[in-house]
């Protein structure tokens, strides 16, 4: 995955990046700002909308007319405007306002009234009266039908700008994030293309110096991480081609062992001794099938799919039974057989099952002192059948009861008296798995030893 590196532009840190969507959002607002003062300022110039201190010029412009009128009447009276008159003594005469109003205006009259909230009080003295106007500093209509039922225009002023300024404040952070996730797509596309274990790619770059760094560092993790992964494919292929030439030279070895065998039956021999021999035959061509299966698996990566059929659990423990007192036997060790299973059926890959329990005995056999004693179990529990081998050795390390079911695995320690590879167990693992089942490590509680369960669920049989 090839990307184009811009190397024309220059890169800039992250706060830089910030401050200016920042800005962009303070330009934004003032922009708003002006244009909404310069909306305002035209409906005054258009007359739809009177200038805050309209009513304050259109008193000064009245006072004269009713200092000098001989009855105040409201066509004498300024728009805009409300009125009392008062006489010397505080009686109201006239007035178009509410009775607050006129105690706030009494109040000017006297000197004791502070202006506020834009309301305010003009005092006109008459003879023997006083003409109180009272006022707003603030821009309204013209038309009193818009005063009557929209709100007044410094209001609206107020709500379009708090508006138009969260809109502008969404449209940047918007705007923010989109350049901003843009700059980080590089990141995104390297972690998936490592994720994917593709790592044969160059990785872009961006105008965000913080950004570099990470793709950078990333890189420079592709780099050791494809350098290691392929040091280990080399290694793997390296071990295979060792295994496989290995299985191929026993092939020569098994077949002198079996002709001998087959040329041994042409001799003068005792019962006992043809026994012996046809064990030797019975196990090579089995340790033929074995090679070959091994061959199979380092070409293929995989064990080959099982193939299920219906077989007695009743022979097929036979069977196992007699593999396992014949490994007992060579190596001088007894075997305690425990059967509580009956006549059922169960539908199983019988060589790949039975291989992988043989392959659990060979170890048992191996870590088993002389004279020692293996206990193989099976029976029903929790809805399963279950094959239990049990031996007298030393037990599996920690080490071991956590990693040996992986393949190659070598323990060195605890069962060191022996070179172990972790095939056996593996591939035992392997195929209980693709019966659906579980094998599980133990060791023995109160005594020396390790224990191998195997459980294959219920659903498996055919009853």
């Amino acid at each position: 995955m090839d990307r184009k590196v811009n190397t024309k532009e220059k890169s800039i840190s992250i706060s830089i990046f910030y401050l200016k969507y920042i800005m962009y959002m303070i330009i934004s607002i003032l922009l708003i700002c002006v244009i909404d003062f310069l909306f305002f300022y035209v409906l005054i110039n258009l007359g739809l909308v009177y200038p805050a201190n309209y009513a304050e010029k259109q008193i000064k412009n009245a006072q004269g007319m009713i200092e000098d009128a001989d009855t105040i009447t409201e066509d004498l009276i300024p728009d805009l405007c409300q009125y009392v008159v008062f006489g010397l003594d505080g009686n109201v005469k006239a007035a178009n306002m509410g009775e607050n109003n006129i105690k706030e205006a009494w109040d000017a009259v006297n000197g004791k009234y502070f202006s506020s909230l834009a309301v305010f009080y003009k005092v006109i003295k008459r003879k023997n009266e006083y003409c109180v106007l009272r006022y707003k500093i603030i821009p309204q209509y013209t038309s009193s039908f818009l005063r009557k039922y929209l709100l007044p225009p410094q209001t609206l002023l107020s709500i379009s700008l708090v508006i138009f300024i969260l809109a502008s404040v969404i449209a940047v952070s918007i705007r923010f994030g989109c350049v901003f996730k843009n700059k980080l797509t590089p990141l995104i596309l390297t972690a998936q293309e490592i994720q994917n274990q593709n790592l044969d790619f160059s990785v872009g770059t961006v105008n965000i110096k913080e950004v570099n760094d990470v793709l950078a560092a990333m890189d420079k993790m592709r780099s050791t991480l494809k350098y290691s992964l392929e040091s280990q494919w080399k290694a793997e292929q390296m071990r295979k081609e060792q295994i496989s030439a290995l299985s191929h030279d026993l092939k020569t070895p098994l077949s002198i062992i079996r002709g001998n065998a087959e040329l041994l039956y042409d001799t003068s021999l005792t019962e006992e001794q043809a026994e012996y021999i046809a064990y030797i035959e019975e196990s090579s061509l089995k340790m033929q099938d074995y090679i070959k299966m091994l061959i199979e698996i380092t070409k293929s990566d995989s064990f080959a799919s099982p193939e299920f059929q219906e077989t007695s659990i009743d022979s097929f423990a036979q069977d196992i039974k007699e593999q396992a007192e014949r490994l007992c036997l060579v190596n001088n060790i007894k075997l305690q057989w425990i059967y509580r299973c009956g006549e059922e059926k169960i539908y199983i890959d019988k060589n790949l099952l039975e291989r992988a329990i043989i392959n659990v005995l060979l170890n048992a056999t191996e870590y088993s002192p002389q004279e020692g004693t293996i206990t193989f179990e099976i029976y029903y529990k929790d809805e399963s059948v279950v094959f239990s081998v049990s031996d007298m050795g030393k037990g599996f390390n920690d080490e071991a009861l956590k990693y040996a079911k992986i393949q190659f695995y070598m323990e060195d320690s605890s069962r060191s008296s022996k070179i172990h590879y972790g095939i056996g167990l593996y591939f035992a693992d392997t195929v209980v798995k693709q019966h659906g089942g579980s094998l599980v490590l133990k060791n023995l509680e109160g005594q020396s030893g390790a224990r191998v369960i195997i459980s294959i669920p219920l659903e498996q049989l055919l009853i």
